[in-house]
């Protein structure tokens, strides 16, 4: 009888120890495949955003060619119009009427005013976002000044650096439609291995005085909205922001490094 019991729990002793490696054994496989399966996700993770940054890139260059081609067909537009204008305020002047040759020249003069002149910097996603959105802020009346240096930005990813540039130029370009001036001045250069983008727009009274943490409204549309988005974006590349306003202007300059 002893014989027995013993025989049992030896082999239940065996059995034991076979399930338990079985176990370490099932464990180590399963961490396996785990780690595996992460990893299988984060490469499909990578190629889905690479994939989503080369449709990114490639949607904005055809908007760009786009723009490009609106552009040109304005200036074609404008070369044949050019001609008959001419004819026109000679007709005045041939017949000394000459008030009328000065009207009819400050009325083609401010049709030129209005239309926008394509920028192209070298930069491709540069000059779309510059062109297009400046282009209609043109329509709108807003006088624009642009300094714009041929910078690469290399080391931003597009996505970021479409979503700096557009929030920053959203939120001048609104709030100086909502001025009395409205006017707007765009500076994009490097000085000292620093690249600085600074826009800055007119306003009627202090918006940092009214509204100094930039909070959102729906009811007061401007400097508030997307400004988290630009402080996040200049923190990722281990920026600097400086906010200010200066002879009733609103500026935001951001300073990216250009080695990080």
């Amino acid at each position: 009888m002893y014989i027995i019991l013993t025989v049992i729990v030896i082999i239940q002793g065996i059995l034991l120890m076979k399930g338990a490696k079985k176990r370490k054994a099932d464990k180590i496989k399963y961490k396996e495949l785990d780690r595996e399966l992460t990893r299988y996700v984060a490469d499909n993770l990578d190629l889905e955003k690479s994939l989503s940054d080369i449709k990114y890139d490639y949607d904005r260059q055809q908007e760009m060619a786009d723009e490009i081609k609106k552009v040109q067909q304005q200036i074609r537009l404008l070369k044949h119009d050019m001609k008959n204008h001419t004819l026109v305020i000679l007709s005045y002047l041939e017949e000394n009427k000459t008030e009328k040759a000065r009207q009819y020249a400050g009325e083609i003069l401010d049709k030129l005013n209005r239309m926008y002149t394509y920028v192209n910097v070298g930069n491709s996603l540069l000059s779309y976002i510059i062109n297009s959105k400046l282009s209609r802020a043109k329509e709108q009346g807003v006088e624009i000044k642009v300094e714009i240096e041929n910078l690469p930005f290399a080391y931003m990813e597009s996505v970021d650096f479409s979503a700096l540039l557009n929030n920053m130029l959203d939120n001048a370009i609104c709030a100086a439609l909502n001025s009395r001036k409205k006017r707007l001045e765009v500076d994009i250069s490097s000085r000292k291995g620093i690249d600085v983008i600074t826009v800055k727009n007119s306003i009627d009274e202090s918006v940092l005085k009214n509204n100094p943490e930039l909070k959102s409204s729906k009811e007061e549309p401007g400097h508030g909205y997307g400004m988290k988005q630009i402080k996040a974006i200049t923190e990722k590349y281990n920026g600097n922001i400086d906010i200010y306003e200066k002879k009733e202007m609103f500026i935001v300059s951001v300073m990216l490094f250009d080695h990080v």
